[in-house]
């Protein structure tokens, strides 16, 4: 068998009984065994370079000498020397130890050291990150470093979440079996403010600060799951959690960010063989367009936090109007709601308060299919069976919040949307599955563009004549140069997600 033995030297440790306590003890005996396990690894990785050296195949490989080479592991910083190689064939140089072990050319940092580091991050600052990780090993690395570290595998999350979307984009998402279809699915979305990291100099000029807290990055979350069921199987707890829950977060425009939440919706719940889509929002124009065009087949639920803080802004002060407002919403009356709204509008004599009145009467309209819209459904089993959305706040404060929204922080779109990936990947239960091999898949991109669908794609060889297709006569006929005719031509070109 070709095996290697690895012996744990015999340590002893003289104290002095006069100034002993338990907490010099503990960390006497602590960087001790620190101290062990770092030449236990030294003498093992010397061990397995020598008997690779051995076992070489003859006359492909021209030994070179050792090299060294420094590695930040759990147990501190370890220095180990290893034999390179001309391969003859190649000409390239090969470390074959390295090649059996996993430790890619560049790598000074263990994955496991990696892995601890990157967590910790995605819960507190990068300074209180290095306070901790110095805590944990006993060995100090700058808040920087573990910075640049985060960034590079959030880039490598990212890059290769990009080509699992393209995959399910072009149908050729194979790896894994289909997900079961259920009656009921349920999305959410949401977004919030970051402040963005503000440079000295932009363009060789000053730069100066618009506003008082400065441009802001907004962060776009979305939520997907099955049901709400009970948290704690035993006990009177009423606590519930999302089942089949998966998380999307990212900073990007809200067509971009709809389109990717579709596919992986797809790829998780099976949107499209489920009974019921239920999309809750809080009524950005992004959510409604995205709804239309990404999931048409929904039906649009708007917050009721979110309507219950625009009544109470706009009639701040107004306690009885927010009272009638809220009841005739709730009734479902929204036609009158908008009326008493515009009266209100008409009488209002401060410029302020008129252009929030405005904002209200707008948000209602725009988004009234999304008030009370489950009363709306005929069916009563259906209407049981649905159950409100709700969860996208906590989610918020959780995943967003508490990381990146705290006193004095200021973030780069790169270091943000990496750390987002990070956090991503640990809400959903993706962590462990990154680290035991899916970081070091190699990733293809199909470089040719996709292929748009006309009719033509869709008929079938029957009896019955093709769909025909057919131009509007008057934005190609004698008609084109008609005022109403230059009106629908604009109406083609608005971007609902501005």
């Amino acid at each position: 068998m070709d095996t290697i033995t690895i012996t744990i030297p015999e340590v002893k440790i003289n104290l002095n009984l006069k100034d002993i306590t338990f907490d010099t003890l503990e960390n006497t005996v602590f960087h001790t065994q620190m101290c062990s396990g770092r030449k236990t690894i030294e003498k093992a990785l010397f061990d397995i370079d020598k008997r690779l050296r051995e076992q070489r195949p003859k006359g492909t490989l021209e030994n070179l000498g050792k090299r060294a080479k420094y590695l930040s592991t759990r147990l501190g910083d370890i220095l180990y020397r290893r034999t390179a190689y001309k391969d003859k064939t190649s000409g390239k140089l090969r470390c074959l130890l390295e090649e059996r072990l996993g430790i890619k050319k560049n790598q000074r940092l263990s994955l496991t050291r990696l892995k601890i580091e990157t967590f910790l991050a995605s819960l507190t600052t990068y300074r209180a990150t290095e306070e901790n990780v110095e805590l944990l090993t006993g060995f100090k690395r700058s808040h920087e470093s573990i910075r640049q570290s985060v960034i590079r595998e959030g880039q490598s999350i990212m890059e290769h979440q990009k080509a699992t979307l393209d995959k399910i984009r072009r149908l050729e998402d194979n790896e894994d079996e289909a997900p079961p279809s259920h009656d009921t699915a349920y999305l959410e979305s949401d977004a919030t403010f970051i402040r963005q990291q503000r440079r000295h100099k932009r363009k060789g000029r000053p730069y100066r600060r618009r506003g008082r807290r400065g441009k802001s990055l907004e962060v776009k979350l979305g939520i997907g799951y099955t049901d709400k069921v009970r948290r704690y199987k035993k006990g009177r707890g009423k606590g519930l959690k999302l089942k089949d829950k998966f998380t999307y977060a990212s900073i990007q425009d809200g067509k971009t960010f709809m389109d990717n939440l579709s596919l992986i919706a797809e790829k998780r719940l099976s949107l499209s063989r489920a009974k019921k889509v239920i999309f809750g929002g809080d009524g950005g124009a992004y959510i409604t367009a995205g709804i239309r065009d990404f999931f048409p087949n929904a039906i649009y639920i708007l917050s009721k936090f979110h309507l219950k803080r625009a009544v109470k802004t706009a009639l701040a002060g107004r306690p009885k109007a927010q009272d009638v407002i809220n009841k005739l919403l709730k009734k479902d009356k929204i036609d009158i709601v908008l009326s008493v709204l515009w009266r209100l509008i008409q009488r209002a004599k401060d410029r302020k308060d008129r252009l929030a009145l405005q904002d209200l009467y707008t948000y209602i309209r725009n988004n009234r299919q999304g008030i009370n819209p489950i009363k709306r459904i005929k069916d009563k089993r259906v209407r049981n069976m649905i159950k409100g959305a709700g969860a996208m706040e906590a989610n918020v404060d959780k995943i967003i919040a508490h990381r990146f929204k705290k006193r004095g922080m200021s973030w780069s779109v790169k270091g943000a949307q990496s750390l987002l990936k990070v956090k991503e990947a640990i809400a959903n239960d993706e962590w462990d599955l990154w680290w035991q091999g899916r970081r070091d898949e190699s990733i293809y991109i199909n470089p040719e563009p996709l292929k748009q669908l006309t009719a033509k794609d869709f008929w079938k060889k029957s009896d019955t004549p093709p769909l025909v297709e057919m131009a509007l006569p008057a934005l190609h006929g004698p008609d084109r140069d008609e005022p109403w005719a230059h009106v629908i031509r604009e109406l083609q070109t608005i971007d609902y997600y501005k």
